[in-house]
């Protein structure tokens, strides 16, 4: 047969035409989404509400677009687990503790803004570290000292002593003026130190908490220009008599007798005003006027035994109050005046404030069957000063914790059971839950 005979170069063609055996395209794996992830240990927003940081049970840390669920690309996450986090004062910045150490990341790009800091965050403190107002600075409290950092250069500026009582393990803390000029330290024994923020050397004498044998945890609250300060104890319950002793910061002094009550006392001062919020463990919250320390007027009882909650709205125009009452008071807090209240049937867990003090949102614990795992809570969205409902919405699951993003136009709620939590963010103008774009 000739090499260019007919049939040669049919089948040559049909050769050369037949194609490839189709080849299938590996699989695509879908976008995560902020909603899938589940055992999440805690989770904020970061200071402009773009983001979500989630830190979960098994340690690992990432960030998330609030607005499409999608994770951050950045230095985050990371490859080893985090023991605690810490987010600056503005929310800017999140510390971040791991075994060998700590590091600053940016909360909005997930870039990191330090070196690793040889000091671990203690997970057994509630606030194992606090960020000065600017975020330059950084505090993290050790076993008897608190390590002063300079937090870009990552450079250790001093070291603060914390000491405690013999036997006891009290959690030390700090605080910032609003000008990041001054620094109060309290150490595990009760005593409050003023530093110079620039120079962390003491300023002024130290004020120490009057003796209180019995107590086992002390802490303190101060106004924003570091003008008046508070001291108090939580001896625990069953009686022991807790102390709050006011103080004039200025002068290191005391401002006449410590205010005694049973298990403990807490205090919030009003910058708009100088006037201090005084709550008991057992009793009547009251407010008072500094210098002098006198009771300009008290709040109703909402239990014949327990002190009420109380919080004060952003502009400290409002006060407002509850207890076992299941009962929501709000009150003028310049007159005492009681303006209205809110008479709920579950139990009341905490009160969060839109930034302009128009509206309050009350997550309500109404389960009946905890035991059977079966959980019944509502959020209620209330106007100020009315305490009117606008909307309500129902999770049918244990709820860990909600929180109010800075912008005021999110909820995130943290619900489900053990090692099943996850985060639901709600729209705050309807507490509808906001749906994810489709993947």
């Amino acid at each position: 047969m000739r090499a260019n005979s007919p049939l040669l170069l049919l089948l040559g063609t049909s050769c050369l035409a037949t194609p490839a055996p189709a080849q299938n395209p590996p699989p695509v794996a879908p976008t995560p989404r902020l909603g899938d992830l589940r055992g999440v240990w805690d989770a904020h927003f970061n200071h402009d509400s773009s983001r979500v940081i989630v830190r979960l049970r098994d340690g690992g840390v990432s960030l998330w677009d609030a607005a499409t669920g999608t994770p951050v690309t950045g230095e985050l996450p990371l490859d080893k687990p985090a023991e605690h986090h810490v987010m600056s004062t503005d929310a800017k910045l999140v510390l971040i503790g791991f075994e060998d150490g700590a590091q600053v990341f940016d909360g909005t790009t997930g870039a990191a803004v330090s070196p690793l800091l040889k000091a671990r965050l203690k997970n057994d403190l509630q606030t194992p570290a606090l960020f000065s107002p600017d975020g330059e600075t950084a505090i993290i409290f050790g076993g008897s000292e608190a390590f002063v950092w300079r937090v870009r250069a990552g450079q250790l500026l001093a070291r603060i002593p914390t000491p405690a009582r013999e036997g006891e393990e009290a959690p030390p803390a700090a605080f910032f003026t609003r000008d990041g000029a001054h620094c109060f330290v309290l150490d595990r024994q009760g005593t409050v130190t003023r530093y110079d923020a620039k120079s962390w050397k003491q300023s002024g004498k130290p004020m120490r908490h009057p003796a209180a044998e019995l107590a086992y945890e002390f802490a303190f609250a101060a106004t924003a220009d570091g003008k008046w300060l508070a001291t108090f104890d939580h001896p625990g319950e069953n009686g022991p008599k807790a102390h709050l002793q006011l103080w004039d910061a200025t002068a290191n002094k005391p401002l006449g007798k410590p205010v005694v009550a049973v298990n403990g006392l807490s205090a919030q001062f009003l910058s708009t005003s100088s006037r201090v919020l005084i709550t008991p463990a057992r009793g009547d919250a009251h407010l008072r006027e500094l210098p002098s320390s006198k009771v300009a007027y008290k709040t109703r009882p909402h239990d014949d035994v327990d002190g009420p909650a109380t919080t004060v709205t952003p502009d400290e125009k409002w006060i407002l109050t509850w207890g076992n009452d299941n009962r929501l008071d709000i009150y003028n807090a310049k007159t005492g005046e009681l303006a209205s209240n809110y008479l709920g049937s579950a139990r009341i867990a905490q009160v969060m404030f839109q930034p302009d003090s128009s509206f309050c949102y009350v997550p309500l614990d109404n389960t009946a069957f905890p035991n059977q795992h079966l959980y019944d809570h509502y959020l209620v969205k209330l106007t100020l000063p009315k305490l009117d409902v606008g909307s309500v919405v129902r999770i049918a699951e244990y709820l860990h914790r909600t929180s109010l993003s800075p912008d005021g136009r999110r909820l995130l709620a943290q619900q489900g059971s053990t090692d099943q939590e996850r985060i639901v963010l709600y729209d705050t103008a309807t507490l509808n839950e906001i749906q994810w774009p489709a993947r």
